[in-house]
């Protein structure tokens, strides 16, 4: 039987040709994962499984072409001061704009999710932590307390958001690296929540 094939799937399998092109078959890989992840949870916490897909394939769409000049010349004016001491949020920005400029993803919700998957931020919509968690709990992602937050994500999207935010400002301070502000922002907004 042949499958039809609609606008949005052949729109899919572009993107996803892009990033294998783009990306190390071991970013391809997290990215599937994290699409994977991000689908269920979409499905779960009824968020527009289209967003959901479109944000988890390009959240890491800039970690390989850092040194691209073009974009490099677009992303520097756009970093705040923590930012350009932090490289490894630069793809955050990057593809945000990669997004844009090579996807024309215009919709504000799918670029805060990519522009947010990896520090978080006070204001954070059921989009933006279910790719955040994604980010971090995809199947091949192994270190101690990911299958509790796991199970936890699928009980409470919120309390799942803390647990992978907890586990990110831990592996930061491990290294004794610089934390960004809005991380701690979020981290204080929702553990507030939590506490009431």
């Amino acid at each position: 039987m042949k499958k039809n094939y609609t606008e949005n799937d052949i729109y899919i399998n572009q993107i996803k040709e892009y990033l294998k092109k783009k990306l190390t078959k071991e970013k391809y890989k997290h990215t599937l994962g994290v699409l994977n992840v991000s689908v269920k949870l979409a499905e779960k916490y009824k968020v527009d499984r289209k967003k959901a897909i479109l944000a988890a394939l390009l959240h890491d769409v800039g970690k390989e072409i850092k040194n691209n000049k073009k974009y490099l010349r677009i992303l520097m004016p756009k970093l705040d001061k923590y930012e350009r001491k932090i490289k490894p949020l630069w793809h955050n920005k990057l593809g945000e704009i990669i997004a844009k400029k090579e996807f024309r993803i215009k919709d504000k919700e799918i670029l805060n999710a990519i522009r947010r998957h990896s520090v978080g931020d006070e204001k954070m919509s059921k989009l933006d932590k279910i790719i955040y968690i994604a980010d971090i709990i995809e199947p091949n992602r192994n270190f101690c307390g990911v299958n509790s937050i796991r199970k936890i994500v699928f009980k409470d999207l919120n309390l799942g958001f803390i647990f992978a935010l907890s586990k990110k400002i831990s592996y930061v301070l491990k290294k004794k690296a610089l934390i960004h502000p809005r991380s701690v922002n979020a981290w204080n907004k929702y553990i507030g929540m939590c506490l009431k």
